[in-house]
């Protein structure tokens, strides 16, 4: 697998074959094709004007400490506009990605202690493919940090997140964990689509047909959190409401 061999730390042979592999290239070597960060937010949304017509969106690092909130809302903002733009999505669906990319970021910024994230992602007529990362503490990290007892693994970190385990420890704690379960049910069950999510040595690729936890062997590691879905570009029947009220 491609992806396992670049953060087992092997040479991408692959060139642009897989977005998850495109990202994590770049997690790895703490660099962005685009370091929206350093730039205007004028110019970048020229730059995003550019690559109109095209089928992806190349990484993009964004600010991920809390005190650059506003240009990382502004930016993480352009980038889905721009997605919609380009795919056109549904609105439910356009609606359910704005909600799913939005959750995977606001983990990164409350959890990763990183101050960047990554975004890319690619589409055709019929799917778009998004992927947001960071180079941050891992899910297990962040359950550690917390002093939570019984999680011993990146797997059983992972595990957790993915079934809402709150991170706070403590009696009575809201038990929404990283905000992960909602957005994976909502891109299985409700678009019958795909996500995967490698952080540390954890690994979990779910469909409607898979719901495979892994713990991967050394050397293999991503330090911090990969996140990738897939979604319809169409898809008869769904509402968001379904999965988040309202």
């Amino acid at each position: 697998m491609a992806l396992l061999k670049v953060v087992s730390g092997g040479e991408s042979t692959v060139g642009e074959e897989s977005p998850l592999v495109v990202i994590a290239g770049a997690v790895l070597k703490g660099r962005a094709e685009v370091a929206s960060g350093e730039m205007s937010l004028s110019a970048f949304n020229v730059l995003l004007s550019g690559g109109h017509g095209s089928d992806k969106i190349p990484v993009v690092s964004f600010p991920a400490s809390g005190e650059r909130t506003d240009v990382r809302n502004a930016i993480t903002s352009a980038l889905e506009d721009f997605v919609i733009g380009e795919t056109g999505l549904e609105r439910n669906i356009a609606a359910a990605f704005k909600y799913v990319s939005d959750e995977i970021i606001d983990n990164i910024t409350e959890h990763a202690d990183t101050l960047v994230g990554y975004f890319n992602a690619w589409w055709d007529e019929e799917v778009v493919t998004v992927c947001i990362a960071d180079g941050g503490k891992t899910i297990f990290g962040s359950y550690l940090d917390r002093q939570f007892e019984g999680i011993v693994s990146d797997q059983a970190a992972l595990h957790a997140a993915v079934s809402g385990v709150s991170t706070k420890n403590r009696p009575g704690a809201e038990n929404r964990g990283f905000g992960i379960s909602t957005s994976a049910d909502m891109v299985i069950r409700g678009l019958d689509s795909a996500m995967v999510i490698l952080s540390g040595r954890g690994l979990l690729i779910r469909n409607k047909e898979r719901n495979d936890f892994t713990e991967l062997p050394e050397p293999v590691y991503m330090p911090g959190t990969l996140v990738c879905f897939t979604m319809p570009v169409r898809r008869d029947g769904f509402t968001i409401y379904d999965y988040i009220g309202g």
